[in-house]
């Protein structure tokens, strides 16, 4: 058997190889950030009022309007005057026909803006009208 002698000061440090950890750590966020989806919500706050009556398909071809409380119009997330809104819709019409104008009113948005909006997309040509609404708790 041969054995070293060690001197007193020659001592070796017990050490912790930290590069394995972190390799499997940096596996692991990209696994979670590569499998995860995300839901995107539109920077638009609206209050949809509720209901109970069943949900309905979107279909691919449709256009979202959304109506804040204030008053204030997007069309596809783009803000657009309420005297444009016709000559908006018409345009986006021409360019790329829908089949379905998807309503997203504030509940506390006023009637008469609905209907401005609902009138707007007749003009336009859409014929197809869905309001959105949340899905009332029973």
């Amino acid at each position: 058997m041969n054995f070293e002698e060690r001197l007193p000061g020659e001592e070796e440090e017990p050490s912790l190889n930290l590069t394995p950890l972190m390799d499997i750590m940096f596996l692991l966020v990209i696994f979670f950030a590569v499998s995860t989806t995300f839901k995107v919500f539109p920077g638009i706050s609206v209050d949809l009022p509720g209901a109970k009556a069943e949900t309905i398909q979107e279909e691919e071809k449709s256009l979202t309007a959304i109506l804040t409380a204030a008053g204030e119009v997007f069309i596809e997330d783009k803000p657009v005057a309420i005297d444009q809104l016709a000559e908006t819709l018409r345009v986006k019409q021409e360019e790329s026909p829908v089949d379905l104008f998807i309503l997203e009113a504030d509940r506390k948005a006023e009637h008469g803006q609905v209907v401005v909006l609902m009138d707007a997309a007749k003009q336009a040509g859409i014929l197809h009208l869905a309001i959105s609404t949340r899905s009332e708790k029973d």
